[in-house]
């Protein structure tokens, strides 16, 4: 449904490190406090398997992680089990699988009704305390800030009050949905199920054929929302984490 090469390529473009710098094969994000996508080391041949990566590689990306003070960690994609080997064998371990899913856009979008959902760039103050509630902080929302090309945030309401958020942008006809999180009271009542689907609908409206999002593999609860919607596993990735 994706080709390999097109899935970093989104996810570096719709939430995007503040610097990449090359060490030898791999690219190496900084990511300013935002999190593993956006600080992980990856390769930068990115349909390759890994076959030819040696111990040194890693060594060296370790070591410049190290001197920036962050964690020696690689992403790792799930064509690239050469790569996951080569970094198990020098004690790496595994974190945070997570599940690429994506959907036609003509399947999934839907205008939402009045007043409960609405596209807002830049997000207003309520939606940045949403998001801090939900524990992500100004690092991330300086993610967003960061990305190129078309992109929105999401701003859902129930009973006329604040309730939701989510970031959304879109790379090569392919938008992503990052950072959706609902308020605590406004859970389980079908709030995400309509932002996802009035995100599809923007995206529509700016060229995307396909929506995705990326889960990780034991958030039973998101991965039980994207199903019911229609999205399917594509693609998956995890962390190696010295």
């Amino acid at each position: 449904m994706i080709p390999r090469a097109d899935i970093p390529a989104a996810i570096r473009a719709t939430w995007p490190p503040e610097a990449v710098e090359h060490v030898g094969p791999f690219v190496l994000g900084d990511g300013a406090g935002g999190g593993n996508r956006v600080s992980a080391a990856q390769l930068g041949d990115p349909v390759s398997d890994g076959a030819t990566i040696t111990p040194d590689d890693i060594a060296r990306v370790a070591g410049r992680q190290s001197a920036r003070g962050d964690e020696q960690l690689f992403m790792v994609f799930g064509w690239q089990d050469a790569l996951d080997q080569t970094l198990a064998a020098q004690g790496y371990v595994t974190r945070d699988e997570t599940v690429l899913l994506a959907a036609p856009i003509p399947d999934l979008a839907h205008v939402p009704p009045p007043v409960s959902c609405f596209d807002i760039w830049p997000p207003l103050a309520v939606q940045d305390e949403i998001w801090t509630q939900g524990g992500i902080g100004p690092e991330r929302r300086a993610i967003m800030d960061r990305a190129g090309g078309p992109k929105t945030s999401l701003f859902g309401r129930i009973n006329d009050r604040p309730a939701g958020t989510a970031f959304i942008a879109i790379h090569d006809g392919l938008a992503m949905l990052h950072a959706l999180e609902i308020a605590g009271p406004a859970r389980r009542k079908g709030l995400a199920r309509l932002m996802v689907r009035a995100g599809a609908a923007w995206a529509r409206d700016h060229g995307a054929r396909l929506f995705t999002v990326l889960v990780t593999r034991d958030n039973d609860a998101a991965q039980g929302l994207y199903a019911s919607l229609g999205l399917k596993p594509v693609e998956n990735y995890h962390y190696r984490v010295k």
